[in-house]
């Protein structure tokens, strides 16, 4: 039986990295998809990781990249990147008054959180939260579910776990989580409703 929920949120609460290589084609004067494997590179990891501040992955990027853009222009961009995806807030926010327990599992920085946070004041739907960048670990790695597992004192069979990534999705499933992996807000309740969760 279905007693917790965890959340992913870059891509599926909130709209997170992906698209920022739309905005910087044409100032760069390369394709799209060449600037996002250029901005996912070994820095992004780090960043991820808390092993690395925001200003220091994007000073290598511009250095190892010779590009001729300020970091102060990529943090901008970025941050007009973030924004709610419509319909997930009500979902989580229905979960929790239907007596669920919450989590929210990470893979992010510090900046980035610090201004989501504060922007969108999220951290207030969930019971907890576990981000990689607070233990140095990304989602690749099963240890930062197991700590979340913890900090929500559940066992995994309990839990269901949504995410967009089929890699973390796969990761979720090797240590024993229910998984959906999340398309849009009503894919997502279609296929709760498979766990006898109904959002109405």
């Amino acid at each position: 039986m279905i007693k917790t929920i965890i959340f992913d949120l870059a891509e599926v609460y909130l709209k997170g990295f992906c698209g920022i290589e739309d905005y910087f084609k044409d100032i760069l004067d390369l394709k799209a998809i060449e600037i996002k494997e250029k901005l996912q590179g070994p820095e992004f990891k780090l960043l991820m990781e808390g092993k690395i501040t925001e200003d220091k992955f994007w000073e290598k990027l511009i250095q190892r990249n010779n590009w001729r853009i300020g970091i102060d222009e990529f943090k901008k961009a970025i941050r007009n990147n973030f924004d709610e995806i419509k319909g997930v807030r009500e979902i989580i926010e229905k979960l929790k008054d239907n007596g669920f327990k919450l989590g929210l599992l990470s893979d992010h920085a510090r900046e980035w959180i610090n201004h989501c946070n504060g922007k969108f004041d999220y951290h207030k739907l969930f019971h907890s939260t576990q981000y990689s960048f607070e233990v140095e670990c990304c989602k690749t790695d099963k240890k930062i579910f197991e700590l979340l597992l913890k900090k929500l004192g559940e066992k995994s069979e309990n839990c269901l776990f949504i995410d967009d990534s089929e890699k973390n999705i796969a990761v979720a499933k090797s240590i024993g989580l229910n998984v959906i992996q999340f398309k849009n807000p009503k894919q997502l309740k279609k296929e709760l409703t498979s766990f006898a969760i109904i959002i109405n």
